[in-house]
Formats: structure tokens, sequence, C-alpha cells
């Protein structure tokens, strides 16, 4: 399990309309790909009971709190991919966040949402204390580190397999300790990671750790570490009171490719700062560098579209300019030649012209302006892990597990023809899946195995819809079209952590296998009739 508190960067909007975009955010039923994504939702603290009700009061007693910007707080908590908490679980998750936090009697909403690979808890929290209206800063402003203490206790306390590297656990006497960590290679933060994994291509800060690491370590003064910098394509500069890394314009903290790389221990090592000459290489963008080996080729492909769209949007945004410098032309000759016309005219004849160009003039612009709002927009490239998605569900499986995928390993997609008589993939793998599991298993169980297997092996998610849902009539028997469409859902709970890619509702079956389920349907109920009667005592 992993923790996230979201931080806001703009506080341009007022304090109601962030607290109210952020609690619709959380409690709305489906994501922007019109996915369902909330499993449920609960709420602590509150004097209202309907959604619109809590949320005002929310927003109520935060516009009591005049110093600070925004007192409500936003907590994400990730479950790994193969776990799926219940509604108990998540509960208690709350309860222990908000204990371990000292937030136990402030106003929180929470949502369980299933839209990604992952499931995760959405905890929005208010830190005005609804007695005394004050803002609360939990542990002094270190509470992300209670945080991962509270993450330990919900693991150890729910059975949930910690992280490799999480920060503390929980020992045998029950106490929870931190994690004695070893010195593993130096790697980008979390920002950074989400940049990579969303674009495919190496953050800024990681490039300065990997060209800039070791010069920054082994240098013995300021200007062997300024040579050694300007040689891998990278600036270093003092920036107020630390130091930034600049690749290419983009700047990076010093301290975030390694902490004793901050202004104060470096001059501790190499003396008072010196600044250094640098080329004109060193203040160019680098070329974009893909971040892993997985899919080079589709993120080279990737490149080039994005490249493209560029290209594009350029093209448009130049369209656009010379549009309003050939009105602002005309508007500017029309003024130039009624003034030369009219100047003979008076002062007051010439303002009253005047004013009726600069009316005109205005709704000249106004209707431009409408015009190329109204055009129609370039395209908008998504980002590399879902282009990836969309070009094939094989793809990004690969792309999502590419860090336990070693260089030079080759992935084929299983293929697993008819034998026999069996007349679809579900069948084969089933099959298989017995064979390779031969304990007993229930069916939900057996068939998630198999849905997981067919989604690993490249198949759409409509296609695995499709198979469970031509398959599950017989599991329980008599189910209507809803209870298996429900059965469905469930099975890919089971295999997927999450229902959210899947949509098993808009998968329709053939007319012949819709007729053949309604036979079966009624023989089974001729036949229960028959098995009542039978056993029923004969009045003589």
């Amino acid at each position: 399990m992993i923790v996230k508190k979201l931080k806001r960067a703009s506080f341009k909007k007022s304090k109601a309309a962030m607290i109210g975009g952020l609690v619709d955010y959380v409690l709305a039923s489906h994501d922007d790909a019109g996915r369902d994504k909330l499993a449920f939702a609960g709420s602590r603290n509150f004097l209202t009971t309907t959604v619109a009700a809590q949320k005002r009061e929310m927003i109520s007693l935060a516009e009591e709190s005049i110093q600070s910007k925004m007192p409500v707080t936003h907590w994400i908590l990730s479950w790994q991919e193969n776990e799926q908490p219940t509604r108990e679980q998540a509960d208690e998750a709350v309860s222990l966040f908000l204990r371990g936090m000292r937030l136990g009697e402030h106003q929180t909403i929470y949502a369980l949402h299933k839209n990604t690979g992952n499931y995760h808890l959405h905890i929005v929290v208010n830190r005005t204390h609804p007695y005394t209206e004050k803002v609360i800063q939990p542990h002094r402003g270190f509470d992300i580190e209670a945080a991962h203490k509270i993450v330990a206790e919900i693991e150890h306390k729910q059975g949930w397999a910690p992280q490799i590297n999480a920060r503390y656990r929980v020992n045998e006497q029950g106490h929870v300790i931190r994690n004695l960590q070893r010195r593993e290679q130096v790697k980008p933060r979390s920002k950074a990671e989400d940049f990579e994994s969303a674009t495919g291509e190496k953050s800024a800060q990681r490039i300065a750790q990997e060209r800039g690491h070791a010069v920054i370590q082994n240098a013995s003064c300021w200007e062997e570490l300024h040579a050694g910098l300007d040689a891998v394509g990278l600036r270093f500069a003092r920036k107020g009171s630390g130091a930034v890394i600049f690749v290419g314009d983009t700047a990076v903290k010093a301290s975030s490719v390694d902490r004793n790389f901050s202004l104060s221990r470096l001059c501790k090592r190499l003396g008072a700062f010196e600044p250094g000459y640098y080329s004109r290489r060193t203040f160019k963008k680098p070329a974009p560098e893909p971040v892993n080996h997985v899919c080079r080729e589709e993120w080279q492909e990737y490149q080039k579209e994005r490249q493209r769209l560029a290209e594009e949007r350029l093209l448009a945004e130049k369209r656009k300019e010379e549009e309003w410098e050939e009105l602002e032309q005309r508007q500017r000759e029309r003024r130039e030649a009624a003034t030369a016309r009219l100047a003979r005219h008076g002062l007051s004849i010439l303002n009253i012209v005047r004013h009726f160009l600069k009316e005109q003039e205005r709704e000249e612009k106004a209707a431009l302006r409408d015009r190329q709002s109204q055009a129609e927009k370039p395209e908008r490239l998504p980002r590399f892990k879902h282009w990836l998605g969309k070009a094939s569900p094989h793809l990004g499986n690969l792309w999502r597990f590419r860090r336990r995928l070693a260089p030079g390993v080759e992935v084929r997609k299983r293929t697993f023809p008819r034998v026999g008589t069996l007349a679809s993939p579900y069948a084969a793998y089933r099959e298989m899946v017995k064979k390779r599991f031969p304990e007993k298993m229930d069916a939900s169980r057996l068939d998630a195995t198999v849905a997981l297997y067919m989604r690993c092996a490249g198949y759409t998610p409509q296609e695995v819809a499709g198979e469970l849902y031509r398959h599950t009539p017989a599991r329980p028997r008599g189910q209507n079209r809803d209870e298996r469409i429900e059965y469905g859902r469930r099975i890919v709970g089971y295999a997927f952590g999450t229902a959210g890619d899947i949509d098993i509702a808009n998968v329709q079956p053939a007319e012949a296998e819709i007729q053949k389920f309604n036979q079966e349907a009624e023989h089974i109920e001729h036949k229960t009739v028959r098995e009542k009667t039978s056993s029923m005592p004969r009045m003589r």
C-alpha cells in the first residue's frame, strides 16, 4: 500500500470553488472516459446527510478559517494490483488514518475508486476543527512521515502485502518501527516517475542524476565541477539560498538529485561557491530519450506523432496570428482614410466618426474571436501509456509491468488453438487452468483465473467480457441477464482488482445464444417443478 498527499499548487479559485470541485471529483460515479469508477463512498462528522448539504457544510466551516488558503487536505491510499478491499476494510482504513492523524472529530468525505489498475481510496478531510474553528496542522507539518506509519499499521491489521521499500513495519510486539533501508541506486522522485510513466521519456531529474551524479560526487573543486557538468551538457547555478542543475532550460533542484548535493553541503566540501562558464550547447533542450527498453519502437512512433501534432498546433497558432494582423491592418487603414477625409469638417464630427469606428472594430474583433474559438481544434495526443493501451492491450500490459522485464527478454503472445471439441478460447483456457491448478476452485475464482490469462495473452476487454457472458448462463442456474452481468463484473474484479476497463453490460449475445439460454432455463424450471411434485406426499 502506498500513500500520497496531493498538494494544491494554484489558489486562483475561491475556497468554495476549490472544495466543491474536489468533492465533486471524489464522489463522481464515472471518470472522464465514461468508465465506472466509484465503488462506494462515505462521510464522517457531518450534521447533514445528503451529499449537497455536506458539501455546503464543509465549505461553510472551511471559510471560517481566514488565514488558511485551503484548509481541506486530499490524501490517497492505494492498494497493490492483486488486492481488493471490502467496504468494511476501507471504512476501517479511514478510521485508522484519521486516528493516526489526530483528526477523528473533523469532517471527512472518502470514496473508493476502481477505474485504474489499483483500488485507491480518496480521503478529503477538513482540518478546521468543528468546535474551536481552528485549523489543525497534524504532527506539526510532518504528516507525510506519520502517514507512512499509519499505512504500516493498516497493512499489519488487514493483512495487506507491504511495499518493497516501505519506510515502516510492525514488529512482533505490535510496535511500528522504521525499516533499515540499504542505500540503493539514486532514482527520481514520485512526481518525476509519474511523468515518465505517462510520457515514456526520461524526466529532467533522471537525466541530471544519470549524467551529473558521478561528476558532482567526484569533483574536488568548483572549477572541476563546472567543467565536468559542461562536458555532459548540464549547468550548475545558484538560486536564492540553494542551487539548481539546468537540463536545457529546465531547472532541477540539486538536492533532489542527491541530498548531499545541496549548496550548503557542497560549500562545506568544496569551499565558497564559485560560478562557472558554460558553453552554448548546455542551454539547448536535450533530445527526448526513452525511459525504458520496453516498447522502444512504439515510443519512437509516439514521438513522431507527437512532433506532427506539435507542428500542426504551431501552424494553427500562426494562422490565428496572421488573421489578427490582417484585421488590425484593415482597421488601421480604414481609420487613417476616414481621418484624412473628414478632418476638414471639424473636431466634433471627427470624434463622432472615431466613436463609431471604435464600436465597429470591437464587433469585428469579437466576431473573429468567436470564429476562432468555434474552429476545429487540433487533435490532442493522449499520454503514452493510454496511447499504448488503445493500440494493443498486450502492449499496455507490457508497459505496465516494464520494471519486471529484464533487457533482452522477448514477451510473446500465447495462442491456444481449438483442440478437439473446444469451440472457444474460454474453453481452451479453462482446460489449461484446470491442468495447471488441479486443486478444487470455485466457479468465480476459476473464471477469474481464465479471464486473467486471456487478458495477459492479449485479448481485448470486450473479447474477455463476451466470453464470460456467453459461458455464465450455467453458473448458477436460472440467472437472468442482469444477474449474469453482475456475475461477470465480480469475476473481472477477482481477476484484475477492478472492472473499470470492461463493460460487460454492453456485450450483446447472439440471437441463437439467447434462444438456447431461454430453452435451457425453461427446461431447468420444468425439471425443478417435476422434482417438487414427485417429492410431495400423495393424497388418498
